[in-house]
């Protein structure tokens, strides 16, 4: 692992090994990924597969200057297959998908992506990674049409686990995938951040939306969607602490909380920041990662009905280990 992982990746990394998840990483054939599964298997992290033709596996695996140990499938599937991909689309499409597209299916049968994808759905792995060479919006695609959001929400999200130098870790979100989120789809974001927190973190969440406001100091349609956003929260009857509108300030400095927040279950304490829009989650993160020197671990996929995570086409081969412990994590079921 890289420098400066801090405490929370370390109990992170000790819990997934707890766990042993089945790990599918999409792309096989690109070195970095083999290098990293072979990383991971051999800390006992999870128990990765790779998808891809087994010859261009071995040949990733001799670029990556590892030997290949860890179990490739290749993308052939059979007609079951496809009939539960084609059942997938029909369920989870946004339109219909026309009857017949055969060609279609096939297509797509044959994706390392919906491959991936696929086998979390069937329950023959229990998370996939993928990105290394993909887009997030191709990535987002095949974990849509083939998954869906998880009972109780309508959207999909994402998060970043932010790890300070002094060893704390926060929660960002969503600074990957809505632009301009409604109040009812920050309420969305604030409960699949909640179950982020939990899983990364082990804590229980507390969550801070925030604003340029804090409990009525500005007023503006912008301050109005995230005070909504905590009434539509508390209608729901969530199980975990909320409060908002809150300034960042207000959110994470106790001594700013007594004076701005008083009362406030959340002030000064928060672990689960949520901001009113990408702009905001996205400066904040680039901001705090760049800044406060904090290591940022994401985007990842929140909301989804079982586990899928994104890679930057940047990532190393640490981080692609970080986000295959992040995913195992997020497999672990209640109780």
């Amino acid at each position: 692992m890289s420098a400066g992982a801090g405490g929370p990746l370390a109990q992170l990394r000790d819990r997934a090994r707890a766990i042993q998840a089945t790990i599918v990483l999409a792309e096989g054939d690109d070195a970095r990924v083999v290098a990293a599964a072979e990383r991971a298997a051999a800390a006992g992290l999870c128990r990765p597969r790779l998808v891809g033709a087994p010859e261009a596996v071995a040949r990733a695996a001799a670029a990556a200057g590892v030997p290949l140990t860890v179990p490739v499938v290749e993308p052939l599937p059979s007609a079951a297959d496809a009939e539960f991909i084609a059942r997938c689309l029909a369920s989870h499409a946004s339109h219909a998908f026309p009857a017949g597209r055969h060609d279609e299916i096939a297509r797509l049968s044959r994706d390392p992506l919906y491959y991936a994808v696929m086998q979390v759905a069937t329950e023959q792995a229990d998370g996939a990674v993928m990105g290394a060479r993909s887009t997030t919006a191709e990535t987002l695609r095949a974990a849509l049409r083939l998954l869906g959001p998880r009972p109780g929400l309508k959207l999909v999200s994402s998060c970043f686990l932010m790890v300070l130098p002094d060893g704390r870790g926060l929660v960002y979100s969503d600074c990957g995938v809505v632009p301009d989120p409604t109040a009812e789809q920050l309420a969305d974001i604030a409960e699949a951040a909640a179950a982020s927190c939990r899983a990364l973190l082990d804590e229980a969440p507390r969550v801070a939306l925030l604003s340029f406001s804090t409990h009525g100091s500005a007023s503006h349609p912008r301050v109005d969607k995230v005070r909504h956003a905590l009434l539509i929260l508390r209608e729901r009857r969530v199980d975990f602490a909320v409060d908002g509108e809150l300034q960042a300030d207000a959110a994470l400095v106790p001594e700013v909380a007594v004076r701005k927040a008083p009362g406030s279950p959340v002030a000064g304490r928060a672990n689960v920041l949520v901001f009113p829009d990408l702009d905001a989650g996205n400066i904040g993160y680039k901001l705090t990662e760049r800044l406060a020197g904090a290591r940022a671990i994401g985007p990842l996929l929140q909301g989804l009905a079982r586990p899928v995570n994104d890679l930057s086409r940047g990532a190393a081969v640490d981080d692609i280990v970080d986000v295959m412990a992040v995913t195992a994590l997020s497999a672990r079921r209640p109780g």
